[in-house]
């Protein structure tokens, strides 16, 4: 499946998530206290608030070490790739014994 017709996928798409959910659960923690912190406290918000922000933080906290893992497993990958597999030949644009003739 593409994400949102870019097609990235594997770690790329995987991290585009875990930042949204971040983002997006930071957004909310921070709409709710300004909620909270209103005129009259929240009124009769308090109630539903206080699990959302708890919801929230918990968001917060694992999409945050998801991408702290990810930002890891990336790094990892691009070093064992770059020395685990035996490098490729330089390509040659002309043969060895062709000459630029013009």
């Amino acid at each position: 499946m593409k994400l949102f017709s870019l097609g990235v996928g594997g770690f790329a798409k995987t991290f585009i998530i875990l930042v949204a959910v971040f983002l997006v659960a930071s957004g909310l923690c921070g709409l709710q206290w300004l909620v909270a912190m209103g005129g009259s406290g929240g009124g009769g918000l308090g109630g539903v608030l206080i699990p959302l922000g708890v919801v929230e933080l918990i968001a917060m906290l694992l999409s945050g070490l998801g991408i702290v893992v990810m930002l890891i497993l990336l790094v990892v990958r691009s070093v064992y790739v770059r020395f685990a597999k035996p490098q490729e030949e330089v390509q040659k644009l002309f043969d060895d014994g062709e000459d630029l003739k013009q």
